[in-house]
C-alpha cells in the first residue's frame, strides 16, 4: 500500500493544490476529502492503517487550507487500499453521501476496512442505525444501552447481515429477552461477535434462560458485562450454561446474589483472566479456581476470606472499590506478586489498606499504584501518608491519587509529598497523577515553587494533572504565559521538565517558568 501511494503522491503533489469548478455535488463530502487527502499528501502514510481492527489516528500538527482543492480525477487515482486509507477518516454519515458519488465508491464506501473501526451509540442510531445495519459490512461496537427504542433496534439486529464485534443491550422485561434472544443468536450465526454487554433494569423476576443458552452457542466470546439493576436475581444453572469455555474477561454489576455470575465462573474457569465484580457477594470459593486469573476488581465487603485468593499464581492485578474488610486487608499483606494496585483511601481507618500494601512482599515489585480518597477530610490527609509510604515501593512506576474535591487547597499539604519524590525515594517513577486543587486556578498552582523543585528534582517524571479548570483572570493568566496549555480546554495536561520524546504520552508538555 505504502509504495503504491507514495508513487501516486510524488506525481500528484504538485498540481495538488489549484483552483477548479464544481467536479461533486455534494459538496460536504468534497471538503472533507479535499482535507484529508491534503493531510495524506502531507503525512504520506506511515500514520494511516486500515484492516487491524484499531482506529486510525490522525497526524497531529498539520493544517490544510480552506482554499486547497484538488482535481477529483488525482483523488480517484488512488490505489484502492490508499483511498480506503482516506475514506477510513470519515464518520458514518459522509461515507453514506460518498456512495452516491460514483460506482466506484459505491463499493469502496462499504468495503469493511472502512467500517471495522467504527463505533455507534444510541444517539448514533437514530439517525443512522437502520442503514448501518443494512448495508454495512461489519462494525466495530455497537452500544444501545441508553436511549434508544429496544424493540425497533433489536428488530433490525434480528435479521441483519452487519457483523458487529462489541454489542451492547438494555432489557427491561421479558420481551426484551426474547428480542435480544433473536439477536444474539443471528450475531452467533455471521460470527465475529467477542463482546456483548447486557443490561438488566426494571424489577420483577425474569427467564434469563434462553438468553444463556443464546450466549453459550457465541464460541469467540471474549468479553461479557452483565449489569443487574432489577433488584431481583438472575437465576441460571451450570447446566444451562455448560459448554466451551472462552471467556477472557468478564464483569458483573449486582446487588443480590445471583445464580447466573456463579454459573458462568464455574463454566469459563479455564479461560478467564479478568474478572470485574461490582456486587455485594464475592464467591470467593470459585475465584480460586481461576487459575488464569490476571486482574480482579471487588467493591464490597465479602463473607468468605479473601486472603485465600493469595495463592492464585497469575494474579498481578488487584483492585478495590469502596471500603475494604479485615480479610481484603489480610490478602493486601499476604500477596506477593502484585503488580498494580487500586486501593481506597477512605473509612474509619483510611490509611489501612495503603499500610498494609506497604508492609506487604508485593511492595518490593509494585509497578502501578492508584489510592482513591472518599471525602474531602480523606483527601487533605491522603498527602501525608503517601509520602512516607513512598520509600516502601522501588520499583513504582506510576502513582495516581484520585481524590475528592477539596475546596481549601491548602488544606491538602502537596508540598510535603512531593518532597518525599525524588530519585532517592522514588527511583523509577515517571508518572504522577494529582487532582488539581479547587480554591485556587491551577495556572497558579503549577507557577507554585513545589510544583517547579519536583519536576526539576525529577527530569523524567510525569506530572499529570487531572480535571483543571483554568480562570483566565489570575494574574499569570493574564500575563498570558503558557497560553497553549491553558487555552486547550482539556480536563488533564501533563508536564515535565524535558522536551517530549519517544515513550513519554502524547500530550506531554515542557513546563517552563
Amino acid at each position: 500500500m505504502e509504495n503504491a501511494m507514495h508513487g501516486v503522491l510524488n506525481t500528484a503533489s504538485s498540481s495538488l493544490y489549484y483552483t477548479w469548478n464544481h467536479f461533486i455535488a455534494c459538496n460536504v463530502f468534497h471538503q472533507r476529502v479535499t482535507s484529508l487527502f491534503c493531510i495524506v499528501a502531507a503525512a504520506g502514510t506511515s500514520s494511516l492503517t486500515t484492516g487491524s481492527g484499531e482506529p486510525c489516528q490522525r497526524p497531529i500538527g498539520i493544517r490544510c487550507s480552506a482554499a486547497a482543492t484538488m482535481d477529483q480525477s488525482l483523488l480517484l487515482a488512488l490505489p484502492d487500499d490508499a483511498l480506503l486509507a482516506v475514506l477510513a477518516y470519515l464518520p458514518p454519515r459522509q461515507l453514506f453521501s460518498c456512495r452516491l458519488q460514483c460506482r466506484r465508491l459505491r463499493d469502496l464506501c462499504l468495503h469493511p476496512d472502512v467500517w471495522r473501526c467504527v463505533r455507534l451509540d444510541a444517539g448514533d442510531f437514530r439517525f443512522l442505525g437502520r442503514a448501518a445495519l443494512r448495508l454495512a459490512p461489519c462494525l466495530r461496537e455497537l452500544d444501545l444501552v441508553f436511549g434508544v427504542n429496544v424493540q425497533d433496534a433489536v428488530t433490525e439486529l434480528s435479521r441483519t447481515t452487519c457483523v458487529i464485534a462489541r454489542l451492547g443491550l438494555v432489557l427491561t422485561g421479558d420481551e426484551d429477552v426474547v428480542r435480544a434472544v433473536a439477536a444474539v443468536q443471528r450475531q452467533s450465526s455471521l460470527g465475529g461477535l467477542s463482546g456483548l454487554r447486557l443490561q438488566f433494569n426494571g424489577l420483577g423476576e425474569r427467564n434469563v434462560y434462553p438468553l444463556s443458552v443464546a450466549v453459550r452457542t457465541l464460541n469467540h466470546l471474549y468479553d461479557l458485562t452483565l449489569q443487574n439493576y432489577s433488584g431481583v436475581p438472575l437465576l441460571a444453572s451450570l447446566g444451562e450454561l455448560e459448554g466451551s469455555p472462552s471467556l477472557k474477561k468478564l464483569s458483573y454489576t449486582s446487588n443480590t446474589k445471583d445464580s447466573l455470575l456463579e454459573a458462568t465462573l464455574q463454566t469459563h474457569a479455564a479461560t478467564l483472566e479478568h474478572v470485574h465484580l461490582l456486587t455485594d457477594y464475592v464467591p470467593v470459593s470459585l475465584l480460586k479456581a481461576l487459575l488464569k486469573l490476571r486482574s480482579l476488581t471487588i467493591s464490597r465487603y465479602s463473607t468468605e476470606d479473601l486472603s485465600d485468593l493469595k495463592a492464585l499464581p497469575n494474579l498481578t492485578s488487584l483492585h478495590f472499590v469502596g471500603n475494604v474488610s479485615a480479610s481484603a486487608l489480610k490478602l493486601l499483606r499476604r500477596a506477593s506478586r502484585l503488580r498494580s494496585v487500586t486501593v481506597p483511601f477512605c473509612g474509619p481507618h483510611p490509611a489501612d489498606p495503603l499500610l498494609a500494601l506497604a508492609a506487604s512482599p508485593s511492595a518490593r515489585v509494585l509497578e502501578t499504584l492508584c489510592v482513591r480518597s472518599g471525602s474531602p477530610s480523606d483527601s487533605a490527609q491522603v498527602c501525608g501518608h503517601m509520602a512516607a509510604a513512598l520509600p516502601q515501593f522501588p520499583t513504582l512506576r506510576a502513582l495516581t491519587m484520585e481524590s475528592r474535591p477539596v475546596w481549601s487547597w491548602r488544606e491538602v499539604d502537596f508540598e510535603e509529598f512531593f518532597e518525599a519524590v525524588s530519585p532517592t525515594m522514588a527511583p523509577r517513577l515517571t508518572r504522577l497523577a494529582v487532582r488539581a486543587p479547587c480554591g485556587v486556578c491551577p495556572h497558579a498552582w503549577l507557577h507554585d515553587s513545589s510544583v517547579q523543585d519536583l519536576l526539576q528534582r525529577n527530569p523524567g517524571l510525569h506530572l499529570r494533572v487531572l480535571f483543571l479548570c483554568f480562570c483566565q483572570d489570575c494574574s499569570w493568566c493574564l500575563s498570558g504565559c503558557h497560553s497553549d496549555v491553558t487555552a486547550r480546554g482539556h480536563c488533564q495536561v501533563t508536564l515535565g521538565a524535558h522536551n517530549r520524546a519517544a515513550g513519554c504520552p502524547p500530550d506531554c508538555y515542557r513546563w517552563k517558568c
